[in-house]
C-alpha cells in the first residue's frame, strides 16, 4: 500500500517487540534503497552525502527473511546487490556487544548496520576547520539522513524498526568483520511489530 510522506512520519516509532515471522525480501530491498539507493540517472542516492563521497557501507544481518538466507550480506552501494560475507547468526553477538544487552537486537529479523568509511571524508575536509572535524559531522549527517529513510521506508511497508546507537563500537566492529577504516555508527533493527493488544 502507498502511504504518503506525512503519514510515514505519524507513524514512525520505535518498535522493540518483534513477531516471530519473516518479513518479505522486497521490502528489505526497499528499505536498502532508502539507506543509500540510486536515485537518478547522475550517480545521485537517497542520501545526500558531502562533496558525494558516499562513506556509508550498510551491511544486513538477516535472520527472518523470506528468501535469504541467514547470514551477513553487504549491501554493495548503488546496486544494493547483497552479498553474503558470513553466514553465522550474529544477532546473539551484537546484542552482546550492546549496552545493556537489548534483546530486541536478538530477536530483530534483520539487522541494518550502518557504517563508514571514517577516513576518507576526514581527508577531504582537512582544511576546513576544525582540522578534519568537519569531515566526521559529515559522516554522521549523512548517516542520520539513512537512518531516518530507512525508518520511514519500514513504515511504508508496514514494518517495525528501532535505532541502536548504544553498543562498543570495537565489539561490533569485530562481530561485522570491519577493518578500520570501516566503523559502525548504527545498527537498524527491523521486523514486524507485535500487534498492539
Amino acid at each position: 500500500m502507498d502511504i504518503t510522506l506525512a503519514h510515514a512520519l505519524t507513524r514512525r516509532r520505535s518498535v522493540r517487540a518483534f513477531a516471530k515471522h519473516a518479513i518479505p525480501l522486497r521490502s528489505l530491498e526497499k528499505i536498502l534503497w532508502a539507506g543509500q539507493g540510486k536515485s537518478g540517472e547522475d550517480d545521485g542516492r537517497t542520501v545526500p552525502s558531502a562533496h558525494a563521497l558516499y562513506p556509508l557501507r550498510l551491511f544486513v544481518m538477516a535472520g527472518r527473511v523470506v528468501g535469504l538466507e541467514s547470514g551477513l550480506y553487504t549491501a554493495v552501494p548503488g546496486g544494493l546487490d547483497l552479498r553474503n560475507i558470513n553466514h553465522a547468526d550474529l544477532r546473539p553477538a551484537l546484542c552482546k556487544a550492546a549496552i545493556g544487552n537489548p534483546e530486541w537486537i536478538a530477536n530483530a529479523a534483520c539487522i541494518i548496520a550502518i557504517c563508514a568509511d571514517m577516513l576518507t571524508p576526514v581527508r577531504a575536509f582537512v582544511e576546513q576547520q576544525p582540522y578534519g572535524a568537519r569531515g566526521e559531522r559529515y559522516i554522521v549527517l549523512e548517516a542520520g539522513a539513512a537512518a531516518q529513510n530507512i525508518q520511514l521506508m519500514a513504515v511504508a511497508e508496514g514494518l517495525g524498526s528501532v535505532l541502536v546507537g548504544g553498543f562498543s563500537d570495537e565489539a561490533t566492529a569485530s562481530v561485522l568483520g570491519l577493518e578500520p577504516p570501516l566503523a559502525p555508527l548504527a545498527l537498524m533493527c527491523l521486523g514486524a511489530p507485535v500487534p498492539e493488544r
